[in-house]
């Protein structure tokens, strides 16, 4: 049972927290005190120019050896053991598939320690209905495989998209042979170009695994695993996917003076985002829409706005009628 006194150390520590003051266990194992993380942080601000490559390159030394891990998660098993209420400094992170923490944070890299369970990964092949998906996600990475779970790899190699990407180019993937892994392997993937898929594993892996925020291709892309093509693309930028989400809002409020606010992303050089803000600023003021839309389909750059950008307003024209009518 937990004593009224634990109870009310524990909210103590929580106010503190939200006052920005650190419970008095987190600053031993934050990632800012754990010298390792707190070296590579260090050595990040000091690039006069970074870049992918000049980023890549530290991670790679950092995951050289990580020795360190193990005993900064057994210190906090030990915290968490001691204390009912222990909220390690770490966030969950996972896609239903794989199941992890977020360990390390910056401006250009993003670390997590991943745990890929081998019933999941079986599970997910018995249960998969027609082809699965190849995806290149557009971002360096690094992936330090801790257990390697005798996973095989099969590699996937695919030209680079570019910020006019059209399924209609016919894209295809390509197989690039099969790497098998073993305990401590690093793997150095550009995924702008490059991708895998695990084949097949006998135990569970642990990979930690390091997401370079630079030089990202403008699109993640996924190929058909039959016949290789490219089949859906989604943003690789936040703040496009952000100001998405916002303009979303802000037409839903409804409220007409905000087509100020939309008209300008109308013109963005993300063809999505441009396509996404002229959908919106309908619903505020049509008749700046149609008039982005006719420009859409006289000038646009990308091809796929140019067809829809017609269609729409041949679907507005057929409306007009049938209401005239």
């Amino acid at each position: 049972m937990i004593s009224r006194q634990e109870l009310r150390q524990y909210f103590i520590r929580a106010e503190q927290a939200r006052g920005g003051a650190l419970p008095t266990s987190l600053p031993v194992h934050h990632w800012r005190l754990q010298p390792a993380l707190a070296a590579l942080h260090q050595a990040l601000d000091a690039l006069a120019d970074p870049t992918a490559d000049s980023v890549r390159a530290l991670v790679e030394a950092a995951f050289a050896d990580t020795d360190w891990i193990d005993g900064w998660i057994a210190a906090m098993a030990q915290d968490a053991l001691r204390d009912a209420y222990f909220e390690p400094p770490l966030a969950p992170t996972g896609n239903g598939f794989q199941r992890g923490i977020a360990v390390f944070a910056h401006r250009h890299v993003n670390i997590a320690l991943n745990s890929l369970p081998v019933d999941a990964l079986a599970a997910k092949k018995m249960q998969r209905r027609g082809p699965a998906a190849i995806t290149f996600t557009g971002t360096v990475s690094v992936q330090k495989f801790l257990r390697a779970g005798g996973a095989l790899l099969r590699m996937w190699d695919a030209p680079q998209v570019s910020g006019n990407f059209s399924l209609d180019d016919g894209l295809a993937c390509r197989p690039a042979g099969h790497r098998a892994l073993e305990d401590a392997d690093i793997l150095t993937l550009d995924g702008r170009t490059q991708s895998y898929v695990i084949e097949h594993a006998i135990a569970n892996i642990v990979v930690l695994q390091a997401e370079i925020l630079l030089d990202r291709a403008p699109l993640l892309v996924e190929y058909d695993s039959e016949d290789l093509t490219a089949v859906a693309a989604c943003s690789t930028s936040d703040g496009a996917s952000r100001s998405q989400m916002l303009l979303s809002f802000l037409a839903t409020l409804g409220r007409s003076e905000d087509d100020a606010i939309v008209e300008p992303f109308t013109h963005d050089e993300s063809f999505f985002l441009r396509w996404h803000a002229t959908a919106e600023l309908f619903r505020l003021n049509e008749g700046s829409a149609r008039a982005r839309l006719h420009a859409m389909a006289e000038r646009d750059p990308h091809p796929d706005l140019r067809a829809a950008a017609r269609n729409a307003l041949g679907v507005l024209v057929t409306e007009a009628g049938a209401c005239l009518a």
